[in-house]
């Protein structure tokens, strides 16, 4: 199961939108979500949104003044603490204020250092999907000796005893 990465941004940004795809879009390991590539015509845009802010594991924030002007941006912020979910801000401009409810998070800000910080970025995700794999596979194992405990052990009945 692939690291899945939500990008929040404004649709005036999707240059940098397209640089952010490209550099952390790994097949078979980070799937990215950007809403104008990844819904289809006649899928119901607001549903696809929702959907992926609830399976991503990060969400990633490319804040700029027209992000702060957009109408999905904020809500989209807000689903993504709602659901409790990291949220890495990204600053692509200076003198753009973090929303209220994420002022409290370390930002990364691009607009002083835009590919050491995308390259900072896309590290981070590495990492994380290498985490999230190991962690899922560390689990499977553990699912797997507690079975075969389950299934080989003893059965708590008294008296079976020889």
């Amino acid at each position: 199961m692939a690291y899945n990465v939500f990008i929040s941004y404004s649709s005036k940004n999707l240059h940098v939108v397209d640089w952010a795809r490209a550099t952390l879009a790994q097949p078979d390991v980070t799937e990215v979500f950007a809403a104008e590539y990844s819904v289809l015509p006649s899928q119901v845009l607001n549903d696809e949104i929702l959907r992926a802010i609830r399976i991503c594991d990060l969400f990633v924030l490319l804040w700029t003044h027209d992000a702060r002007a957009s109408d999905y941006v904020p809500q989209e912020i807000g689903i993504a603490v709602g659901c409790n979910k990291t949220i890495l801000p990204v600053v692509m401009e200076d003198n753009v204020p973090i929303p209220g409810f994420i002022t409290n998070l370390k930002y990364l800000p691009a607009h002083k250092n835009w590919e050491g910080s995308f390259e900072w970025l896309a590290q981070f995700v590495r990492d994380n999907a290498k985490k999230l794999k190991n962690a899922k596979a560390l689990g499977a194992l553990a699912a797997t000796i507690l079975g075969g405990i389950w299934l080989f052990g003893d059965d708590g009945n008294p008296g079976d005893e020889e």
